[in-house]
């Protein structure tokens, strides 16, 4: 299947899904863990399947610059296999911390995983931002709209660009 560019809505029934199409994206991303945080059950526990056959997938995906990607993973495993568009496995090149595997998607797109699924995946009823990721959101949502680009301040540039006039012109 094939997503847009733009918002996608995946609709259906319950039980058809939905959660897990949405869960097996973000894990393929970001990995999956087998941590209960407080839940019932890990996601590693409520994704795999039940007759402990094959539990793994693959996503291929371009960047803002066109690059192209494909990222096979096997769930049992940490770390994914990552594919440039030439179909060489470079997941090498990107850092690998001992906690969370390879952060191969963090290092090309600057999201990490609270952010996606803040953000990029809406499940339902689980969109909850505390304080400060909220005013990160909106920072990075008023930079964006001001200058074009996520990491640089329109306000602070702005600011600055006041302070200078004050000290030379007056």
């Amino acid at each position: 299947y094939n997503l847009s560019e733009n918002i996608n809505l995946i609709y259906g029934k319950n039980e058809a899904g939905k959660s897990t199409l949405l869960k097996f994206i973000q894990n393929t991303f970001y990995g999956t863990s087998k941590n209960k945080k407080g839940k019932t059950f890990s996601d590693y526990d409520l994704y795999k399947p039940w007759n402990d056959g094959d539990f793994s997938g693959k996503i291929k995906y371009e960047l803002n610059n066109k690059n192209i990607f494909e990222i096979y993973r096997d769930f049992h495993k940490k770390n994914p296999v990552i594919f440039n568009q030439n179909l060489e496995d470079i997941s090498q090149e990107f850092k690998i911390d001992k906690k969370d595997g390879n952060q191969f998607f963090y290092e090309q797109t600057g999201i990490d995983e609270k952010t996606y699924t803040s953000t990029i995946m809406s499940l339902q009823q689980e969109v909850i931002l505390d304080n400060q990721s909220q005013n990160n959101l909106i920072q990075k949502l008023a930079n964006l709209a001001g200058t074009g680009d996520d990491k640089v301040s329109y306000q602070k540039a702005i600011d600055r660009i006041n302070k200078k006039l004050i000290e030379e012109v007056g």
